[in-house]
């Protein structure tokens, strides 16, 4: 049987841990020096919540809202990659077809849509190696 890493991640988001229990990603009291922020914290800013309660409404629900929890974060930046290559697309068509948009447009939106891509492409490793490691941990 084979998991889908993303759809563990975001079993994971929703609680569903199974018999695993409850993880407590806070560090212990003085283990962050001074003048930083728990990852935790962290994390829950780049969200822009601070709730920690899984939202059960999908991204297309919310009408495009911020994301509440991780499979909503990536869900989101797969389709804002995919409608940034989408419109570099067009843009290149436009261009070869003698259409109103300037050449350096088409081609800064391409390079934009490749880095997004890119960076997608890396998040996406990083996410299995974690997943990897975590699979590999004996209980």
């Amino acid at each position: 049987m084979t998991i889908n890493p993303l759809d563990a991640l975001s079993s994971l988001t929703q609680g569903q841990l199974g018999n695993m229990g409850a993880l407590n990603a806070n560090p212990p009291a003085g283990a962050v020096p001074t003048g930083m922020t728990p990852a935790s914290e962290s994390f829950n800013s780049l969200l822009g919540t601070q709730s920690t309660a899984p939202a059960t409404s999908s991204v297309a629900a919310t009408g495009g809202a911020s994301p509440t929890t991780w499979g909503h974060m990536v869900q989101q930046m797969v389709m804002d990659v995919n409608s940034q290559q989408s419109n570099a697309n067009v843009m290149v068509n436009d261009v070869l077809k003698g259409g109103p948009t300037p050449v350096h447009q088409a081609m800064v939106a391409t390079e934009e849509a490749s880095l997004s891509f890119e960076f997608l492409t890396e998040v996406r490793n990083k996410v299995l190696d974690a997943y990897n490691q975590i699979m590999q941990m004996q209980v």
